[in-house]
């Protein structure tokens, strides 16, 4: 409601309005949902490869696109993206705290003008004080509204051997009943062998039964892998969950989704589509899940099975929510779910307009005590942190556009630099104070002529020092002409042959020792002499010296501390800078031809995309080759992979190694300045897509790995938005656009083609 508000005060004011959105497929949904209401030729749609209706008063777009249009360097000048723009919605602003794209959130409301208005929408931030702190400080006056208020309140259900119970007490904690019945007295783990079933511990169709029963459907079904939504799916099949009636209209809408697409008539889900049920998750077709968005929005699916990118913005509302478990697999292992991701599963239950109040259950799971359940369903969001990180085409960007200076200025803007500010606020406390308490040191205690007291310390410290050697000299007087020092005489024993023993007369040592002598009578003169001998403050003057030392010292640690801490951004800037410099890009703090073509990458590694485009690899491989090498860019190396029965042809390997060289001197003059960001490539998937791209039918690109149909699109929809990277990039070889022109159109095709109509 804010959002359409915020479209409508533009609207009312003859201004623009653009909607970012994370994801490709909510800017879709929210390209319908405001087409209906304002019509066509007033909503327009922005992605990395499509550009429909532009200069529409409302534009559509994820939120990389909006932070490409800042930097000016693929969309048009700055000036024209932003032409009459008087409000940006930042919709699913926690995306802030994505490892790999949460920068662009950052960039986005750093590098926008003060003059437009941002609106930045989330239900699951811990932290908006301070994000709303930021963004005040950062880019203008920012207001926070906040609200606990739900349309449509949740219940938190247990489900557990064939029963459905209230998972807390009136009070807020864990139901008494399931603790005795479920909690950790309970636990008891099966044998580790049968531990990969554990998601299953509770059977989905009683679970879908009880809901029926209990008229708690549609419901989403959340479990935390592709292969388990899928047994789910089959296991819950034969569950009556649609009326005759129902089905009939299934049958309608099925053959009316799927007449665009004539593949999909023989979909192995159809059957369970019949039966109410599906599965959506990232390994599905995106034309598939299409259908299952629209089905399940139209109240004919009543049940989801799903992974956890359900979750994240799609408009796919339950009145029910199932979620399988409270651990996940993760890169390091299984792993608790955050409280943030427990409320984003949780938040699909209750469809406003439609129900009183919206249910939450969680599956008994023997790994898992009911305690855990109860902590995660009242748990508050987790706070945003930052993951702001310089990088090349950062670089490149902002010195395209601002001085070093100001260049310095933005990057010290960050969240990730503001949240440091905040932690090291304690320390400039601390700085302040010892400041404050070092000036009043300075200030003398001595009653009349200032002295050094410090000088005078170290004076008497060597006339301590020389009495104590000339009393080693009076030990020496009366021993004999032939003396070893005691120390020589036993490293002798210990190294066997005797050495020469070291023979003084009496006369050298006494001579020896008058000269000590008169040094002391010096020093002690000299000493005698000074203001602070015999000074009736002395005492408290060296304690004032000690303290002064000891303040200038921890001033110092704090310096340092302080400096490593404020200042980790602007040094990783200006060792890419420097990298940059090494290899062309910059000349001085300018970009060059190269550093502008640059500039119009994206991904981990700019600099290393735009290495291999100019390389001349592209120029001596055919249009599949190309597209095949193309893939292998946008893919990084994993531990594990799925079987593609297809390899790359001779050419493509060989241009693999060369990839591989420039990758390793890229890494190398890396290592060199500090600079840890990854050179990513495998050529694992490239075989799917020169297959692909020598018109293989998609049945038989499907036939030839065991890899899902999702990450299929995946991959090519990937390659072909590098591909359109560089035939875009300012000053790309003709013959490299040309190429790469090449291979979109043999990319582009079937299932691969997105469609925004």
């Amino acid at each position: 409601m804010i959002a359409e508000y915020a479209v409508e005060v533009a609207l009312a004011s003859n201004k623009r309005c653009y909607y970012t959105t994370p994801l490709k497929a909510l800017s879709n949904q929210k390209l319908f949902d405001l087409r209906r209401k304002y019509g066509e030729d007033k909503v327009g749609l922005l992605t990395g490869d499509q550009s429909l209706n532009r200069d529409a008063p409302i534009v559509v777009m994820t939120t990389e696109v909006f932070r490409n249009m800042l930097y000016g360097t693929v969309l048009g000048d700055v000036s024209r993206n932003l032409r009459d723009v008087s409000c940006v919605v930042l919709d699913e602003c926690h995306y802030m705290n994505d490892a790999e794209r949460g920068t662009v959130w950052e960039e986005s409301i750093i590098y926008s003008p003060v003059d437009i208005q941002l609106v930045a929408l989330s239900a699951t931030v811990a932290n908006a004080g301070e994000l709303t702190t930021w963004i005040d400080e950062t880019h203008g006056a920012t207001e926070l509204i906040s609200s606990d208020f739900r349309p449509v309140p949740l219940r938190f259900h247990y489900f557990g051997e064939r029963r459905i119970y209230p998972l807390l007490s009136p009070g807020g904690g864990v139901n008494a009943q399931l603790k005795s019945r479920f909690g950790k007295g309970r636990y008891r783990p099966r044998p580790m062998k049968n531990r990969r079933h554990s998601q299953f511990n509770t059977h989905p169709g009683d679970v879908l039964g009880t809901l029926s029963a209990r008229n708690m459907l549609p419901v989403i079904y959340f479990l935390f892998s592709r292969r388990g939504c899928e047994e789910a799916m089959k296991r819950a099949s034969g569950i009556p969950l649609v009326s005759d009636q129902e089905h009939a209209r299934l049958k309608v809408a099925i053959e009316e989704l799927t007449a665009n697409n004539p593949n999909l008539r023989n979909h192995p889900h159809i059957e369970y589509l019949l039966e109410g049920m599906a599965v959506h998750h990232a390994g599905m077709l995106p034309s598939w899940k299409g259908v299952v968005e629209k089905l399940f929005q139209a109240g004919l699916l009543k049940a989801v099975f799903a992974t956890e990118t359900l979750a994240a913005g799609i408009n796919m509302p339950a009145r029910s929510t199932v979620i399988s478990s409270l651990t996940k697999r993760a890169d390091e292992g299984h792993r608790s779910l955050t409280a943030s991701e427990f409320l984003q599963m949780s938040g699909r239950a209750g469809r406003r307009g439609m129900d009183e109040v919206g249910h939450v259950v969680v599956l008994n799971n023997v790994f898992e005590p009911v305690e855990d359940a109860a902590r995660l369903a009242t748990a508050p969001a987790d706070p945003l942190s930052s993951q702001f990180t310089p990088s090349y085409g950062m670089v490149l960007n902002l010195l395209e556009r601002h001085t070093i200076e100001d260049a310095q200025e933005l990057i010290e803007r960050s969240f990730g630099q503001f949240v440091t500010n905040q932690q090291l606020e304690p320390m400039f406390v601390q700085r302040m104070q010892l400041e404050a308490e070092l000036d009043k040191l300075k200030e003398p205690l001595c009653p009349d002529e200032i002295g050094d007291l410090g000088l005078y310390a170290k004076r008497l410290e060597a006339i301590r020092a020389k009495h104590k050697q000339l009393k080693q000299m009076e030990k020496g007087l009366g021993g004999g002409s032939n003396r070893v020092p005691h120390g020589r005489r036993a490293r002798s024993r210990r190294k066997g042959p005797e050495t020469p023993p070291v023979v003084h007369d009496d006369s050298q040592i006494k001579d020896a020792m008058a000269t000590m002598k008169e040094e002391i009578s010096g020093l002690l003169d000299q000493a005698y002499a000074m203001p602070c001998h015999g000074c009736p403050v002395q005492k408290p003057c060296s304690k004032q010296t000690g303290r002064h030392d000891q303040i200038t010292r921890r001033l110092k640690d704090l310096d340092r501390r302080i400096e490593r801490e404020t200042g980790k951004y602007w040094r990783t800037f200006q060792a890419l800078a420097d990298v940059l410099r090494l290899f062309g890009y910059l000349e001085g703090n300018s970009p060059t031809r190269l550093g502008r073509m640059a500039a119009c990458i994206r991904g981990t590694n700019e600099l290393f995309l735009t290495e291999v485009a100019i390389s001349g690899i592209f120029d001596r491989l055919s249009g599949p080759e190309l597209a095949a090498l193309i893939t292998a860019l946008v893919q990084e190396e994993t531990r594990l992979h799925d079987m593609v029965r297809r390899k790359t042809s001779s050419p493509v390997d060989a241009a693999l190694e060369d990839v591989r060289a420039i990758g390793r001197r890229l890494l190398h003059s890396q290592k060199d300045f500090d600079i840890e960001i990854p050179v990513e490539f495998s050529g694992h998937f490239s075989g799917i897509t020169e297959m692909w791209a020598q018109g293989a039918s998609w049945e038989q690109v499907r036939m030839a790995t065991s890899y899902d149909e999702g990450d299929i699109v995946r991959a090519l929809r990937r390659t072909l938005d590098l591909c359109r990277q560089y035939m875009r990039a300012d000053g790309m070889p003709e013959t490299v656009v040309e190429a790469c022109r090449q291979v979109e159109s043999l990319i582009n095709r079937d299932e691969v083609k997105e469609d925004f109509a």
